[in-house]
């Protein structure tokens, strides 16, 4: 194994730093060169420098296309799948997972297969669907046993009234609660 770039070498804030003006574009490598040996780094040569900003910008250039291509799945899978907490969460999977496809392809010296990542990506959408159809079932169970809890309180505050002919207030609550647990 080669050893580190030089770059890689440096403190991560001056890295950044070098990150930094790299992504902003309006700096040459020279211009950056100086600007690190200004800050006292002597150890980055500009060879180094390009190497790195190659580095950079093929990172760059998967994220835009990775965004890209998600951006085209998303549309194809339909907006309602991507609303919510859970359908961001599907979208940065979804980014994740065509990023690493991407880089994979490019590993491989191939094209990214538009038909894999569309399998991909109906996969997400089919546990996104099933997740929320179970959540959905959840929310049915929670309102049925709501309204079976109020049809009871119900039932038991008609059976106490009844019951509680002449019975003072607290008599007539301590009545109620024992009906609605069922010991009257």
């Amino acid at each position: 194994m080669g050893r580190k770039s030089s770059l890689r070498r440096l403190p991560p804030e001056i890295l950044q730093e070098v990150n930094r003006l790299l992504s902003e574009g309006r700096a040459t490598l020279a211009e950056i060169l100086e600007h690190l040996r200004g800050m006292g780094v002597e150890t980055v040569s500009l060879s180094a420098l390009g190497r790195h900003k190659q580095q950079v910008d093929k990172v760059a250039a998967k994220l835009r296309q990775s965004r890209e291509i998600t951006s085209v799945l998303v549309k194809e899978l339909g907006e309602d799948t991507t609303a919510g907490e859970q359908g961001r969460l599907l979208v940065e999977t979804l980014r994740g997972m065509v990023y690493d496809h991407l880089q994979e392809r490019i590993d491989q010296g191939e094209p990214a297969d538009p038909k894999n990542l569309m399998v991909l990506a109906r996969t997400l959408k089919d546990m996104a669907q099933a997740t929320r159809m179970s959540q959905d079932y959840e929310l049915k169970l929670r309102e049925e046993a709501r309204k079976e809890a109020e049809k009871k309180v119900e039932e038991a505050k008609r059976k106490a009234a009844a019951e509680s002919a002449g019975l003072t207030p607290e008599e007539a609550l301590e009545r109620m609660k024992a009906i609605y647990r069922g010991e009257a």
